[in-house]
């Protein structure tokens, strides 16, 4: 009840408050520093500015984790998607005699909609139709004023579990990568590890896999070194191929034991506010990202 009257309030609060006078707002709230939209320099300057003044269709297509399946299968190979189950205009289409023992569902337009079943005789599909009818009502725009989510059209998708835990003996586990990619070449890998009783932390590389001197979202490094994954490479050469030459892109993958598997691409991450530590990375990430 509470989530339902706090996105009402965003709702009426955009019909009456610029994006700019929003993003604004939060922007210092978040980061301390009066933002420059209009001469940006800083790389959560420039995220913001993306999301002020750009208003690309092909941005949407990008947003949608279903539209962005059609449109990058001419780029990389399908083996390389997670295999998508089924696709539902609402909860009630899904047959769960269907689905695997394992699967995800989550919602194509938004984020924090992901449900993961390990076992389907322990799954709850009562609470999983209260999450995802949730976020279905929900506009991903209203939350965060992220322009290109605003025209994507509501479903649900069933995906294969990818068990990235499996015969994983390692004490540190990738949970997800990541890639930074400046004028069409990777360039920074946020590495998302999770450690064998539960605890997060994240590293940040170059291409060759040294460690980095900041971090984002205040997460803490790992506190032993992180293997080279084997599909490093392959994992680089996929962002290149998918980051569309833009002047900022992320491009998020699984790893797995096996292969590398595309997440998501994301524009604006952090909505534009993303915690970066020590905070003179934010101007150095920024004078990478030349174009748009």
């Amino acid at each position: 009840m509470l989530e339902n009257i706090i996105y009402s309030a965003k709702v009426i609060r955009a019909k009456f408050v610029s994006d700019r006078r929003y993003l604004t707002k939060r922007f210092i709230a978040k980061l301390g520093y009066t933002p420059n939209f209009d001469q940006p320099k800083s790389f959560n300057e420039k995220v913001t500015a993306r999301m002020i003044y750009e208003r690309a269709p092909l941005h949407t297509k990008l947003a949608d984790k279903f539209a962005v399946r059609e449109m990058l299968a001419e780029k990389i190979c399908c083996s390389h998607f997670v295999p998508l189950i089924g696709v539902y205009k609402c909860f009630e289409e899904i047959d769960f005699n269907q689905l695997p023992n394992k699967f995800v569902l989550k919602c194509n337009h938004d984020s924090g909609s992901a449900i993961v079943c390990n076992d389907k005789a322990q799954f709850d599909i009562k609470k999983a139709q209260h999450k995802l009818n949730h976020h279905l009502k929900q506009n991903m725009y209203f939350r965060k004023r992220e322009w290109h989510y605003k025209d994507i059209v509501p479903l649900i998708l069933a995906e294969q579990h990818i068990d990235l835990f499996v015969d994983q003996d390692n004490k540190l586990t990738i949970t997800t990568c990541r890639v930074h990619c400046f004028e069409g070449q990777p360039r920074y890998i946020e590495v998302d590890v999770q450690d064998s009783q539960g605890v997060d932390y994240s590293n940040m590389y170059d291409t060759s896999w040294v460690l980095q001197p900041f971090t984002v979202d205040l997460k803490s490094n790992t506190p032993s070194c992180l293997a080279r994954p084997q599909k490093l490479n392959k994992m680089l050469q996929l962002s290149e191929d998918l980051c569309f030459k833009y002047g900022y892109s992320r491009i998020d993958f699984l790893l797995s034991q096996d292969d590398v598997f595309f997440s998501e691409i994301t524009l604006t991450p952090n909505a534009g506010r993303m915690v970066i530590t020590p905070s003179e990375w934010d101007e150095k990430l920024g004078a990478l990202w030349l174009t748009d």
